[in-house]
Parts: C-alpha cells; structure tokens; sequence
C-alpha cells in the first residue's frame, strides 16, 4: 500500500552544487547521533549499499517481525493518541498538531524494532517548525513513510488512498489527526481533496506530496506531475525537495511486507524553493526534480532515453 493522491502522494545533502545555486552547510542525524557537516557533493557520489538477496524463509521472518514490531508501536502509542485527539477537539480541532508528533513516535519506534537507523543530510535546510511547506521527495517504497515520519524533524500531514485509513488502528490514527483520503479513480474525489489539501496549508500545517504520484517499480525516479506545485501555488507555500535513497532495496513495490531489515537509509534535504508563480508551476517542478536527482546515486537515476 502506498499513500497516493491527484498525482500526487502525500501520505506530517549534501552534494554538488544544489538548484538554488549555492553550497549550504549540512548536518546529519542517526537515531539521535549528530554526524560532522558534509557538503552535498559527497552525497552525491555514495552509491547504494548491495541490494539484500534473503531466502524465502528470511523474507518470512522479517515480514512478521516488521508486522509484529508494527503493531506493539501502535498499541504503544494509542493511549496518548486518543488523551490528544480528545483535547485538540477542543483546543486545536483544525490542525491537531499534537497527533502529528504519534504519528513520528508510532513510525520511528516502528523501525527502531528493526534495529534499523535513517541519516538525515542537510537539516539546516529546513524551514523553521512554524512555517507551513511543501515537502516533495522522490518514491519508491512503502518505507518512504516510515523514514519521513520517523525521522523528519518536522510534522507534516498526509494525503492518502481512502483504503489506507480504512485499515484498523493505524488508518483510525491518521484519521484522527486529520490526514485527508482520495479516492483516485474519483475525480470529484481529487478535487475535493485538492481544497482540502490548500486549506491544510493555510491553516498552518505541513505536507508531504510525493510528485511521481506512486511508487517506482525499480527505484528510479519517474516524471513529475503538476499537483503538488499548484497545490504549493494556491497556498503560497514555499517547496521543499528532498532525496530518498535506499528503501526500495528492503521493501521493494512488488512485496507486501520488508524482505530484510532496513540499514543504510538517507534522506537529504535540499534548500526550499520559493512559492511558485502561477501559471508558471512547470519551473518549480523541474527545479525541485533537479535538486532531488542531485543527491540520488546512478542505479536510482532515469535511464537515458532511446534513440
């Protein structure tokens, strides 16, 4: 399952020289660590560690550990969820931002069961906590989710497939704290919820809109599409691209649960864009696009194109 929307899915870095034409300082962080500053070049240049090769009987266990380890997080994480849903009905019922930070709890001890850490690059790129952005990253796994919820020092809101909050507790949770459902193959369904999606960055809180509109099949990056930026336009939101490097490895589109526990994870954070001009969103596009392929190794770029 993948969170997925009009083209859209949103589901709450160091390299060579970055879109915004400048070399930003960059940090790092592992499970709490703080690593030294790197420049984005060096991102760049990291090719992916060798793709797992588990057996069928390996691919078993580490698909029951994931679901078993899944499960005690939510059970952990409810108690708190409903005492904070009940009190921002009352004091913060629009945004309930207070969910926000169970849904990065719930994800990050998710992977932690897992014994498995995601490096943060270039969070100094980050807007401050109290401005409303729209983050785009790359996809090509259902851990993408995992790894951005848990470990993105934001909170953010997803757009999701209605078939995703339907699903016991972790769908009633995002329910809860206010994430927006599309029903895709609905066209007064995307509409609605492409209002939806403004009014949430208007109010204040962050997206994460994930423009290839559903996951890669091998890992590489696909085509844009122009939602999320006119989403970005219609708000006055400014856009934040971001690189995700690695998750397919462990938790390929083709399998329904990780095929071997999640190591060597990053996720770069590249300088924001400004909002982008309307009728103009095609720019801002393909500058977010750019600045996200910088970071992502060659196995995870576009094959060229045939003559």
């Amino acid at each position: 399952a993948s969170a997925a929307g009009f083209g859209v899915a949103v589901s709450s870095v160091s390299g060579r020289r970055t879109v915004a034409a400048q070399r930003p300082r960059f940090s790092a962080q592992r499970l709490g660590s703080v690593a030294p500053p790197a420049m984005a070049a060096a991102a760049a240049n990291i090719e992916l560690p060798p793709a797992p090769t588990p057996n069928f009987v390996f691919k078993w266990f580490t698909g029951i550990y994931f679901t078993i380890a899944c499960t005690i997080s939510v059970f952990i994480v409810y108690p708190p969820l409903l005492v904070l849903t009940t009190a921002s009905l009352a004091l913060d019922n629009t945004r309930r931002s207070c969910a926000d930070w169970i849904v990065q709890l719930w994800a990050k001890l998710t992977l932690m069961f897992l014994f498995s850490g995601v490096t943060v690059e270039g969070v100094d790129n980050l807007p401050g906590p109290k401005e409303a952005v729209l983050y785009v990253p790359n996809h090509c796994s259902f851990l993408d989710i995992f790894s951005l919820s848990g470990f993105l020092p934001r909170r953010f809101k997803y757009v999701s497939k209605i078939e995703i909050l339907r699903i016991p507790l972790i769908g009633w949770a995002m329910r809860m704290a206010k994430h927006i459902a599309i029903r895709r193959s609905d066209r007064a369904s995307q509409l609605a919820t492409f209002k939806e999606a403004v009014a949430c960055l208007e109010a204040g809180s962050s997206l994460v809109t994930f423009p290839e509109g559903t996951r890669s099949k091998d890992g590489r990056i696909m085509a844009f599409k122009k939602g999320p930026f006119t989403m970005a336009q219609r708000a006055g939101v400014r856009v934040v691209p971001i690189s995700i490097i690695g998750t397919h490895l462990y938790h390929p589109p083709n399998a329904m649960l990780p095929i071997s526990r999640p190591k060597g994870i990053r996720i770069v954070i590249h300088p924001p864009l400004p909002p982008p001009e309307a009728k103009k969103e095609d720019a801002t596009m393909k500058l977010a696009k750019a600045a996200i392929e910088s970071a992502l190794p060659p196995s995870m770029l576009p094959l060229p194109a045939s003559e």
